[in-house]
């Protein structure tokens, strides 16, 4: 096997470990938001600057994450997965 193709492999595992990563903080991320904006409460107690820090940062790791995901789909076309 050529060092390059060892090098695209080692960079498609922590590309792909980093995805893992984002996608479970996505994930809490919606849910910290779901809880923020509770339907029990009324309107007037939604935390908004909390919505918005939360919002704002779950915004920038979705892009991230699929930034991720297409580069982890270049490098499995380079190494003839996919």
């Amino acid at each position: 096997m050529s060092t390059e193709r060892l090098v695209w492999q080692g960079q498609k595992q922590e590309k792909q470990q980093e995805a893992r990563r984002l996608e479970m903080s996505i994930t809490t991320m919606r849910a910290d938001i779901r809880m923020v904006l509770n339907p029990h409460l009324p309107a007037h107690e939604i935390d908004h600057e909390r919505l918005a820090a939360l919002s704002f940062e779950l915004a920038d790791k979705v892009i991230r994450f699929k930034q991720i995901r297409a580069e982890i789909a270049a490098i499995k076309k380079s190494l003839g997965e996919g």
